[in-house]
């Protein structure tokens, strides 16, 4: 089966920024990209506040890609907090990171960007490819894209500053919870 990207609004929000409507060809590098996250060739590393960083496999060959994102000013996320804790009063869901789709046409309706303007993301790729975007470049947005989709509150926490809330969202909301990637699975299974 297809791995679909883009299911919920906030990962529609960061496909369109590779997947443009208006563009006058398709890029042909998208398939390629696609199939790379797909099959999991594309490890995100980082995804914080103002970073994404992914390790690209392709024939074997690893290839970093850092990507950085502009944050809010403090009016922007002032209105991002206020909006996200308004619906979270009347869905508790929110507090563990699953935001309402609704949230994100609300957001843009204020003036509010979840992505910021793809011109002002700065990319880095090891690749010696000439096509920016690259391949490499694709293919991370697309891991973004479907972890996003996964746990919406990302792309909230992708352009906040880091504060108490984008801490909550980054690191869990619960104190009994911790990311696996902190668990030494040789340690943990006694391997």
């Amino acid at each position: 089966m297809a791995i679909k990207f883009g299911v919920t609004a906030w990962g529609r929000v960061w496909l369109r920024t590779i997947e443009s409507t208006t563009a006058s060809s398709s890029n042909s590098l998208l398939p390629q990209a696609r199939t790379l996250s797909g099959n999991g060739s594309v490890v995100l590393t980082v995804a914080e506040a103002g970073r994404i960083r992914a390790d690209v496999t392709v024939r074997g060959k690893a290839f970093p890609v850092g990507i950085d994102v502009p944050l809010w000013d403090r009016r922007e996320s002032a209105t991002v907090r206020a909006t996200v804790a308004r619906a979270g009063a009347d869905d508790r869901r929110v507090a563990a990171g699953e935001l309402p789709d609704g949230l994100v046409a609300e957001l843009v309706d204020k003036g509010i960007s979840l992505t910021g303007d793809v011109a002002d993301h700065a990319g880095t790729c090891a690749c010696t490819g000439r096509r920016k975007p690259c391949l490499h470049h694709l293919a991370a947005i697309y891991q973004l894209v479907q972890r996003i989709d996964e746990e919406p509150a990302l792309a909230v926490a992708l352009r906040e500053r880091r504060s108490a809330t984008a801490a909550r969202f980054a690191e869990g909301s619960s104190s009994d919870w911790i990311p696996l990637s902190r668990i030494d699975v040789a340690r943990y299974y006694g391997v």
